[in-house]
């Protein structure tokens, strides 16, 4: 929450002084669909095939509520705090055909959940005059991902030989996104847009004390669609 906190003070602070009569500000709420595009090592430790093992995951898509808050600089640029309801997304077994039928058996099975919670602050380039009616945008910003709740399930456990505990590591990463709105009125807006972002992590299963590590990268494709409001 900290962290979280410190993005939003920086993106205000990045708005000038000068730029006071021009400011604006601008609230947005609506729907986001996560496709997180994953890549990850086969799994590593002890009590495992040798490296490659053939032990994966694939982490699946999730949507949820989305909002942003925005402070314009002039006509053209503004700041932006983009975050979200922290969806859930299952991460389900990816193995190779050479394991044993009793690895095998648990193909595509849902071996973990993992929510995250991805703040970020975005400087925006809005094409365009105030008053038009479309404005294209692009914009380039800083990504924090926090992994919490992490749950191995009955099959993860199954997998692993018994309860297991999972952790990963925050990531910090560039982010861009593109975006069309379209003005109702001098308050209101619909915008949507494509956001991705650099995150990586290595996540620990450990079970009965004996770890296994896996490092997971992350290009999400971030599909959002919102009604906004100006102020």
């Amino acid at each position: 929450m900290k962290k979280m906190l410190s993005l939003v003070g920086a993106a205000m602070l990045l708005v000038p002084c000068s730029a006071v009569m021009a400011q604006q500000y601008f609230v947005r709420v609506g729907g986001a669909h996560i496709s997180p595009h994953s890549t990850a090592s086969d799994v590593a430790g002890p009590m495992l095939p040798p490296p490659p093992s053939g032990i994966g995951l694939e982490v699946q898509s999730a949507s949820t509520l989305y909002f942003t808050v925005a402070r314009s600089i002039n006509d053209n640029l503004e700041v932006e705090f983009a975050a979200g309801y922290p969806p859930t997304h299952a991460s389900t077994a990816k193995l190779s055909p050479a394991l044993p039928a009793h690895v095998l058996a648990y193909q595509g099975q849902v071996l973990a959940r993992v929510r995250q919670i991805a703040p970020t602050v975005f400087l925006n380039y809005k094409f365009g005059e105030p008053t038009s009616r479309w404005r294209p945008s692009v914009g380039l910003g800083i990504n924090y991902t926090n992994f919490d709740k992490r749950t191995s399930t009955a099959a993860g456990n199954a997998l692993n030989g018994g309860p297991t505990h999972i952790s990963m590591g925050d990531s910090w990463g560039l982010a861009a996104q593109v975006g069309l709105s379209y003005r109702i009125d001098e308050r209101w807006s619909i915008q949507g847009a494509l956001m991705t972002a650099r995150v990586k992590s290595r996540l620990t299963a450990t079970t009965a004390g004996v770890p296994r590590t896996m490092d997971i990268r992350f290009r999400p494709a971030v599909f959002t669609l919102t009604a906004g409001y100006a102020f």
